[in-house]
């Protein structure tokens, strides 16, 4: 049963503020913490789940791979600057 077979009236809140219907949230697993992507589509605001891609760090096994490039500075070791691309250790 979609969304469209069985509509649900939900109320805007103070500064626009909705609450998704747990029948929905279960039918579509969205909990505490996920991000949605709102779209407009004419008169129609659709949300679907944003995708979610794991936060690079220090360990990551790139960092083995891109070791063993050459850049175009001739050096073959850039990951020991992968500091420039994720902040300071900590």
């Amino acid at each position: 049963m979609t969304g469209a077979d069985n509509p649900e009236l939900i109320k805007v809140r103070p500064k626009g503020q909705v609450t998704l219907p747990q029948r929905l949230r279960e039918s579509l697993g969205v909990q505490e913490g996920d991000y949605l992507v709102c779209e407009q589509e004419e008169d129609y605001i659709i949300l679907h789940k944003a995708p979610v891609w794991k936060r690079a760090s220090f360990n990551d096994g790139i960092w083995k791979l891109i070791g063993t490039a050459e850049d175009k500075e001739g050096k073959t070791d850039v990951s020991s600057e992968k500091h420039k691309y994720l902040g300071d250790k900590s």
